[in-house]
């Protein structure tokens, strides 16, 4: 029932019943609905289950960050805002006071449906993308697990980190700065203001140059058309996607999958990030 897996994160939603488990030897109660979140280093044994019906979903952290390894979580060495941000978002599976969360009967509704949607992509893997699709549901949960915390407040770093998870987990999807002001209710002088003191970009520079980092990806490692990948990322014309590619990249998308050594984007280079 809880299974550790090595070097994984695990989500284990607590769907009815009562019980408690021992974590690193601590007595943590259990009653449903709730989410027990753990790492590859707790141990977990169950004292007592009274009509207890759980299921989980196992990780790597890489899948989540590329930069995440068993190692790297441990020093906390991250220097890139990125970084820093998703680790922030897995700082919870990490710690005994925090790793058992009690959602809002809707919140937990919503979180249930994107599990249920993350692990059969991740069991059928029914394309290319399939890791893709599975970080968009592990970060929109991962995203409303951080903003449950009751002692959150508005604050001009939240309000970005809100935005940034906005665009991590739908830059697919149509996203303007109008949307993105109604999601914080935030003006959109404040919000660039606020953007740019974190990222050195505006919200809209900022989702253009994500979507192109995940066409470079996407380029190297898939056989996915041109035109597909232009669709995955967020741009409707597959026109306007090569224009922009050039423009930011220097080459065409046909070019820079030809090309040997080309380096995929890192989203925090500085050199890039002064260029916008």
């Amino acid at each position: 029932m809880f299974v550790q897996k090595a070097e994984h994160l695990t989500l284990t939603l607590i769907l009815e019943g009562k019980g408690a488990i021992k974590l690193n030897n601590k007595i943590i109660e259990l009653i449903a609905p709730c989410i027990l979140l753990s790492s590859w280093n707790d141990a977990i044994e169950l004292i007592e289950g009274h009509q207890l019906v759980t299921k989980s979903l196992s990780f790597l952290p890489t899948l989540i960050n590329k930069s995440f390894t068993s190692k790297s979580l441990a020093h906390n060495n991250f220097c890139d805002i990125a970084d820093r941000h998703d680790y922030n978002l897995l700082k919870p599976f990490f710690s005994q006071h925090d790793c058992i969360v009690k959602p809002l009967p809707q919140i937990y509704l919503r979180i249930s449906e994107w599990f249920d949607q993350a692990s059969k992509e991740e069991k059928i893997k029914s394309s290319e993308t399939w890791p893709y699709h599975v970080r968009r549901y592990l970060m929109q949960i991962l995203f409303s697990l951080e903003a449950i915390n009751p002692n959150d407040a508005l604050s001009d770093e939240l309000i970005t980190d809100i935005v940034l998870e906005h665009i991590h987990i739908n830059y697919s999807r149509e996203i303007t700065l109008d949307s993105l002001c109604k999601l914080v209710y935030v003006n959109r002088t404040s919000l660039t203001r606020m953007f740019k003191a974190r990222t050195r970009r505006s919200p809209i520079d900022y989702l253009l140059y994500y979507r192109l980092s995940i066409a470079c990806e996407l380029l190297t490692n898939s056989k996915l058309s041109i035109c597909r990948i232009a669709e995955t990322c967020g741009f409707r014309y597959e026109s306007y996607f090569t224009r922009q590619f050039k423009a930011k990249i220097g080459i065409t998308p046909t070019q820079y999958r030809q090309g040997d050594g080309f380096e995929v984007l890192n989203i925090n280079k500085p050199s890039i990030v002064d260029e916008f």
